[in-house]
């Protein structure tokens, strides 16, 4: 019992000892930190090489984890200035005058109000480092370039915010009703892929200033120069296929009549005085577009999913689903962002595209002006060809891979369910903000 007590007040000892020895070199507060410039880490290395890392830390009141850092480092440390205190990259690009031209253009646009992104940013670096003639070996305008340079330069990106859809509170139970009904149909009528289709409607504006852009750090307030459209708009009907296939692009135009100048090949144009897709433009849209896909002709037994819009339930609506030998699906209200295949994986791509086309054409500075001296919004032929341009760059992979994501078209034996616990790339479509 007596070596057990001699023991504890020898330990507690040297625990006292250890205590105050590394209150002197400042191991014991783990919250206190201190920053040491070159000058001094290069007397620390000097004295390690003399004697070992150890009696350099105890001499100098620095860890020994330390030392042995700032000895691997001794070679960038020689380069560095004596009064400088840490290394975290040079201060200056490789190229300082493509660096000083892209921060120029930055600046300038800005003060225009023109939003700018990071992709717009890397653009105009490929075509300043050609009138540079740099060689594109050395320099590819990456995105790990352009965010160095936007730190290097006191840029960052600032982004708008808006609330968005919530899910109803017996989802749960919805969810399972519409995939049971759904593989009903599909058990019973066995629906080849290209007959299984969705469409829905979404709104395209004038003007659509993009939610980020890159500017000064600090200011509070951010200004987007823009043609004043941002509520003049149109109505597109998107629709595709379980295949990948993509059904040409419907565009319902806010006027009364239907503009004469021509539109661009494989988009359909029509006007109503509102711009909304009522029941006889729903009806419409089965005859020339929904009725031409491939097998519609012959009358192939379908499904057609839609969302809970009004024109879509009307009695002309399912009427001519039924001639055409099809079977109306529809989403249950407030779960579009779980099954509706648009809302899923298309929209986003699509919108995004169609933003990246208008910031090109506000950035190329070739506009027309109003007699009031602002931009004018762009023609309808324009718009339209933007519409084709962003609605291409879908990926028919993704529409594929969303039919199966929404339970749509999965495998009936359920060898493909596990697409349906994936975890999504990016937020969950109820949380983004659809601009």
């Amino acid at each position: 019992m007596s070596y057990f007590i001699s023991y504890l007040l020898k330990m507690e000892k040297r625990s006292d000892n250890l205590e105050k020895s590394g209150s002197k070199i400042g191991q014991v507060n783990q919250q206190l930190r201190r920053s040491y410039d070159v000058n001094f880490k290069m007397m620390v290395i000097n004295e390690a090489e003399s004697s070992n890392n150890c009696k350099a830390a105890v001499k100098y009141g620095v860890t020994e984890c330390n030392v042995r850092r700032w000895r691997a480092q001794k070679d960038h440390l020689k380069n560095a200035h004596s009064q400088r205190k840490a290394f975290r990259g040079p201060q200056s690009g490789r190229f300082q005058e493509l660096d000083r031209r892209v921060c120029a253009y930055v600046d300038e646009k800005r003060k225009d109000g023109m939003p700018i992104s990071r992709a717009v940013i890397q653009l105009k670096a490929v075509e300043i480092a050609k009138e540079l003639n740099i060689p594109t070996a050395d320099f590819k305008a990456s995105l790990g370039w352009c965010k160095r340079t936007m730190r290097r330069n006191g840029l960052t990106l600032r982004r708008r915010t808006s609330l968005a859809q919530r899910l109803p509170s017996d989802f749960g139970e919805k969810l399972l009703s519409f995939q049971r009904y759904v593989i009903n149909l599909r058990k019973k009528h066995s629906y080849p892929l290209d007959q299984i289709g969705n469409a829905d409607q979404t709104p395209v504006f004038f003007d659509m200033p993009t939610p980020v852009t890159v500017h000064k750090k600090g200011e509070k307030s951010v200004i987007k120069k823009s043609t004043g459209n941002e509520k003049s708009r149109v109505t597109v009907m998107l629709a595709c296929l379980a295949d990948g296939t993509k059904l040409p692009p419907y565009v319902v135009l806010k006027r009364k009549t239907v503009p004469k100048e021509a539109m661009p090949a494989g988009i359909i144009v029509r006007a109503q005085e509102k711009g909304w897709m009522e029941t006889e433009l729903v009806v419409d849209w089965l005859k020339v577009v929904w009725g031409r896909r491939r097998g519609g002709l012959r009358k192939k037994r379908n499904m057609l999913i839609l969302d809970a819009f009004r024109g879509h339930l009307s009695d002309p609506v399912k009427k001519q689903v039924k001639a055409m030998n099809g079977d109306l699906v529809i989403i249950p209200g407030g779960m579009t962002s779980q099954l509706q295949v648009l809302d899923v994986v298309v929209n986003k791509p699509f919108k995004d595209n169609l933003r990246k086309k208008y910031t090109e054409w506000l950035l190329s500075g070739d506009h027309a002006l109003t007699p009031t001296g602002k931009i004018q919004k762009p023609s309808v032929r324009l718009l339209c060809e933007w519409i084709l341009h962003a609605w291409d760059a879908v990926s028919p992979k993704s529409i594929i891979h969303g039919f199966k994501k929404c339970c749509i078209s999965n495998a009936l034996d359920g060898s493909e369910d596990d697409v349906l616990w994936e975890e999504p790339a990016e937020l969950p479509v109820e949380f983004r903000v659809w601009v």
